[in-house]
């Protein structure tokens, strides 16, 4: 019999205790060759100093447009070189863009996250701030055995064998007969993540790159829809429509490139997932708070008079990029809230941070490279919607342990998608069988009573435009009576729960028109390296996590805002040496 090995997934962990659970995601999923290249992929670029030394780059002005994480990431690095920065933030009364926490109280007890709500073992560089600024850090629990499967009027629950789905479920849909006798998660693991395994180890590594040509195997992946792949791994249409209603993030994205689906797989990042303790915003309002600071403790060996200058224009919009001839540098248009009058001002370089969808509404003049303009024009952004109960009870904790939903989410077929529940405060193990047994998971869960925060509706594409767009008091009222259903309770039992509700439609944002991006088929092969590459003869850079191959990822926006600096600093170190512009 194999000795069983117990290995307990902690909070804070640190970074050997990451590698070895990167290493249990690799073997479980048969692909541990992938390690090297993973930590070499995900990991930060070689440090900015390593470039220029401390305070080399005194006197020379950086605009970035854009004070979201990646903003925020490329001002922190470039800072250590003396470069004076100042930031353009549309948004006047929060920081982090994308990383939303929204807290409900003054004392920030309760809260949840209309943003990432997440964080990847495997994501080196957003772990290398995440360690720098001490954030605590505790387990995301993605799956939860008590949660439901709420699809065709139909209730199961998601238990790990699928025996509760294939019973209830699976009668619903015209389903071919090998498939009836098979439990979703493996159809799942058929259709979406076989062709993986059928790419070498070393053109896999082309996933998560930036390149201006692609291999055969990943060009031919990338002009797939994932539907179009699961139809190509010989799932009947009964199937494909079931797994879109039990597995709904990829059945909203049926139509985007099948490539999307791999970059996640590829990076495992649906294993070992983290939050943030006190709100995933900890991490953007570390970074600021540093910036903010005359001598910031994060900064070692590099002392106050080596670091540039931050100046912080939140409220602050930026209409116009325009390169100016005589000087070749560049002009940033802008205005503050409110205001019709515009201002101007020069910079050395610019790091343009906001999504395309944003910058599709800037003024560029001349404009930027043809592959450039088409990608801002064409790349694809996905609708979120989110909304949050305040609750009064934690009605889904009630049950004891064979009932009790702490931590996961349920699926559904109704338009609110996906319910999650807070998994403050947990740890759980895992029973690592040295056999090629998938390792078992025994959770220890410490349950608050009380008040609690549910994420009563998350879901991506068309139904967060549908739901997202209704009036307020008809979503909050179609909400409750969808959770009501999924969750088994009598019509009208929230009414007395939910004390107060708030909802975000990405779509809808000022200044983002979209949650994430998420190519369309081809558009990798298209404009993923016209994206990243630099304008105006290296004087505009950009970030942000739609430059990188990890979309939706807090990872993507902060490699590729350290890349972005770090090519600035390159430009720099040559302009030195040659004396020419």
């Amino acid at each position: 019999m194999a000795r069983e090995v117990k290995v307990v997934q902690p909070s804070n962990p640190t970074d050997e205790e990451r590698h070895m659970m990167l290493r249990l995601a690799l073997e479980e999923v048969g692909r541990i060759e992938d390690y090297d290249n993973l930590i070499e992929l995900l990991s930060p670029p070689k440090e900015i100093t390593t470039i220029l030394p401390p305070g080399g780059c005194k006197g020379i002005n950086v605009g970035i447009i854009g004070g979201g994480i990646a903003g925020l990431s490329a001002a922190f690095e470039l800072r250590k070189l003396g470069f004076d920065i100042t930031i353009f933030e549309q948004q006047k009364e929060r920081i982090g863009g994308r990383i939303y926490t929204y807290y409900f109280d003054d004392n920030k007890r309760f809260y949840g996250e209309l943003g990432a709500m997440r964080i990847p073992i495997s994501h080196e560089a957003t772990w290398k701030y995440i360690n720098l600024f001490k954030l605590k850090t505790t387990p995301f629990i993605q799956n939860n055995d008590n949660a439901f499967i709420y699809v065709r009027n139909k209730r199961a629950i998601n238990d790990p064998y699928g025996i509760s789905v294939m019973e209830k479920i699976y009668p619903e849909f015209n389903l071919a007969p090998w498939e009836r006798k098979e439990p979703w998660q493996k159809l799942v693991s058929y259709g979406l993540g076989a062709s993986l395994l059928q790419i070498s180890p070393d053109i896999r590594r082309e996933i998560l790159q930036n390149k201006k040509r692609y291999s055969p195997e990943i060009e031919y992946f990338d002009s797939l829809s994932i539907r179009r792949e699961l139809e190509e791994r010989g799932l009947s249409e009964g199937a494909i429509e079931m797994l879109s209603s039990i597995v709904t993030f990829s059945g909203w994205l049926y139509d985007n490139s099948y490539i999307e689906s791999l970059q996640e797989q590829y990076a495992v990042d649906d294993a070992f997932r983290y939050q943030i303790d006190g709100g995933m915003v900890n991490l953007p309002l570390g970074i600021y708070r540093s910036l903010k600071s005359l001598n910031p403790k994060e900064y070692k060996n590099i002392s106050e008079n080596q670091l540039g200058k931050i100046t912080w224009n939140n409220g602050t919009r930026v209409k116009g990029i325009y390169r100016n001839n005589e000087d070749n540098n560049v002009i940033l248009e802008y205005s503050s809230e409110g205001e019709i009058t515009t201002s101007r001002q020069s910079f050395d370089f610019v790091v343009c941070t906001i999504p395309f969808s944003s910058l599709r509404n800037v003024t560029v003049y001349p404009m930027f490279s043809t592959e450039k303009m088409q990608a801002i024009k064409e790349v694809n952004y996905i609708a979120g919607q989110k909304t949050l109960f305040m609750c009064k009870e934690k009605f889904w904790e009630e049950g004891g342990p064979s009932k009790e939903i702490i931590g996961g989410a349920s699926y559904t077929d109704l338009p609110i998608g996906s319910i999650w529940y807070p998994s403050y405060n947990i740890e759980y193990n895992i029973a690592d069988l040295e056999s090629q047994v998938i390792p078992s998971v025994r959770r220890e869960y410490k349950s608050y009573g009380g008040a609690g925060v549910l994420l009563a509706s998350y879901n991506l594409s068309r139904d967060a435009m549908r739901l997202g767009n209704l009036e307020p008091i008809t979503r909050l009222e179609w909400i409750k009576t969808q959770v009501e259903h999924v969750q088994g309770l009598k019509e009208g039992y929230l009414d007395d729960i939910v004390l107060d509700s708030k909802t975000i439609q990405w779509d809808n944002e000022q200044g983002f028109f979209g949650a994430v991006c998420y190519y369309m088929p081809g558009q990798k092969r298209l404009f993923a390296y016209a994206s990243s590459q630099p304008e105006y003869d290296n004087r505009v850079y950009f970030a942000g996590e739609h430059i990188s191959q990890e979309h939706g990822w807090i990872q993507g926006a902060i490699k590729s805002a350290m890349i972005a600096a770090n090519e600035v600093a390159e430009h720099c170190k040559n302009y030195m040496k040659t004396g020419i512009n």
